[in-house]
């Protein structure tokens, strides 16, 4: 509970109160309706939040997952979007903080879309799940889209005796790729931070997931949210996937917390698409500041020049919190 010290003064125009709040730190004025603060100490905050990939799609020649949505602070964002401004945040205020979940392939069907990630106001949703293996019009054979809000990447369609439709982008990412039909029946890839999807199709790119996106948050440049590789036919391309450790056709995502997608399923299809990979949270401040978490979250944190880098990889449920101080 929040410990009050509340001061009284007299004043020509009748009683004022004041009162100091020891939990948010600083002074208070009651205006005759509420308590509103005065001053309160702020920090800036700077971010990388990027949403869960989606699976590839399962049942043949799915097409590939698409990246979870990249926002940030720190250079330029998913989809082409110009960098962010800094947060200027309230310390000893409680921020959410949530990982968005990767994707997960399912057998037969169109591959799940990733887990939207969160920190404060700034949202990332989970990249677009694949389609499946394109002979039936249901909309399953086409990759998810994944719509704005905090949008990011469409999964990529099925390939088979019909053609899935690439999934549509948010603002934070591109298209899905179209899956190839006929003999060629090559799932399209799903869209990456940088780059749409490759239509899939017998040429050397053909249902090649969309580009993964650096970033130098952490000091280093690292790339992420890379789209999935479709899954192909003997004639069509091996197929990979966008980077990022997104996944090849049949293949996982394999670098966790990349936000990247899941392979397409090519061949047995008692078998899933490939998973996507989960979201990541980057937060740079001030060596001065103390970013402080609640039992929930996983994270660590590294001193980079003058700044304090925590990278969050996992939260046990959408309650978590960070406070700075």
């Amino acid at each position: 509970m929040s410990k009050i010290i509340t001061d009284e003064i007299e004043h020509s125009a009748g009683s004022i109160k004041f009162r100091f709040n020891t939990t948010l730190k600083c002074a208070e004025i009651y205006n005759g309706f509420e308590w509103t603060q005065i001053g309160q100490a702020t920090t800036d905050v700077d971010y990388l939040v990027v949403g869960g990939g989606g699976a590839g799609g399962g049942n043949w020649r799915g097409g590939g997952g698409g990246a979870g949505a990249l926002r940030t602070s720190v250079g330029t964002q998913g989809g082409g979007e110009a960098q962010a401004p800094t947060l200027t945040l309230a310390k000893h205020t409680a921020y959410s903080v949530i990982i968005g979940a990767g994707g997960t392939g399912v057998v037969g069907t169109q591959g799940n879309n990733g887990g939207t990630t969160t920190f404060a106001t700034i949202v990332s949703k989970g990249g677009g799940g694949g389609g499946r293996y394109a002979t039936v019009t249901d909309g399953t054979e086409n990759g998810a889209a994944s719509s704005d809000p905090g949008g990011g990447s469409g999964g990529g369609g099925g390939g088979g005796s019909t053609t899935g439709d690439g999934g549509a982008s948010g603002t934070y990412g591109y298209n899905g790729g179209n899956g190839a039909g006929a003999t060629i029946q090559c799932g399209g890839g799903g869209g990456g931070a940088a780059g749409a999807g490759y239509t899939g199709g017998p040429s050397a790119t053909a249902g090649d997931g969309g580009a993964a996106l650096a970033n130098t948050i952490t000091g280093s440049s690292v790339d992420y949210a890379g789209g999935g590789g479709g899954g192909n036919y003997s004639s069509g391309n091996v197929t990979i996937g966008g980077g990022a450790g997104a996944g090849a056709k049949d293949e996982d995502a394999s670098i966790a917390n990349r936000g990247s997608g899941g392979g397409g399923r090519s061949g047995d299809h008692s078998h899933p698409g490939g998973d996507g990979s989960s979201g990541v949270v980057i937060l740079r401040v001030p060596s001065t500041i103390t970013a402080t978490f609640t039992s929930g979250v996983t994270s660590s944190s590294a001193t980079v020049g003058s700044n304090k880098v925590y990278t969050i990889t996992a939260t046990s449920d959408n309650s978590q919190t960070v406070t700075f101080s």
